[in-house]
């Protein structure tokens, strides 16, 4: 019997040790023994720093917020280009893997086919920068609850839309987290489509805590996304209940 290969964690360094200076919280990770991470934004940050630390510490990075910009709305497809552009020249230099990028609000006089249809032209545009940096966008379906009147909720959706863009480097961000809250039956959908997920991110519900804390069988997930040998990262993108590091480390053990 093959033995399954250990899931890859990255820590989201904007809500675990969010205490501390940006570039602390990289020694801290490091310190533990995890090998990645990924944050928000590179505003605010100096990312020569940044870059400097992640070759010392030998951390990778995972991923980071490509654009800001809707999908949704045809009028913002200038900026999300130019947006994406200077991100994936930056991800170059971070040797980062993934871009993240959302929908944006919801149109509310514009037809969902129509706002369906203009997240896969907005991909499309945008793709070939991706492809000649050698990374992937990762598109992140989020709740309604913690960002109401958000576009894009459903998986389903999402990976309806990887399908019709048909490129490697675009790829769908599987928010455990959120798709616990906006639908639920974790294990299919996850199972279903595995090789259309670029990137997952996990916290439990409620309170977006750790893994182990609320409802979410994460034994399970894990050991599917294990069984199913799921190369990708996992990003710990929750607010620790209890001392970050003890979080941390509770949950790398969850995993084994």
């Amino acid at each position: 019997m093959t033995a399954m290969m250990p899931l890859r964690f990255s820590v989201n360094v904007e809500t675990i040790f969010s205490d501390l200076p940006f570039e602390q919280r990289l020694e801290h990770i490091a310190d533990l023994g995890f090998s990645a991470f990924e944050f928000a934004s590179s505003q605010g940050k100096d990312m020569n720093i940044t870059l400097a630390l992640t070759m010392a510490l030998r951390l990778d990075v995972s991923a980071f917020v490509g654009s800001s910009m809707s999908l949704v709305d045809p009028a913002c497809r200038a900026q999300f280009r130019d947006e994406i552009t200077r991100a994936a020249a930056l991800a170059v230099d971070l040797s980062c893997a993934n871009l993240i990028v959302h929908s944006g609000s919801a149109l509310p006089d514009v037809p969902r086919l129509q706002q369906h249809k203009s997240i896969i032209e907005g991909l499309r545009t945008v793709a070939p920068i991706a492809a000649d940096a050698g990374v992937t966008l990762v598109l992140e379906p989020r709740n309604l609850i913690d960002h109401p009147g958000t576009y894009l909720t459903s998986s389903d959706e999402g990976f309806l839309i990887i399908r019709a863009i048909n490129s490697p480097h675009v790829r769908l961000l599987y928010n455990v987290y959120h798709q616990q809250i906006s639908e639920g039956n974790l294990s299919y959908r996850l199972s279903k489509n595995l090789d259309l997920v670029g990137h997952i991110r996990v916290a439990d519900v409620p309170g977006r805590h750790e893994p182990g804390s609320g409802e979410i069988n994460y034994d399970h997930i894990f050991l599917l996304l294990r069984e199913q040998g799921y190369a990708g990262y996992v990003g710990l993108d929750y607010t620790p209940r209890v001392d970050p590091a003890a979080s941390l480390r509770a949950v790398r053990a969850m995993s084994q």
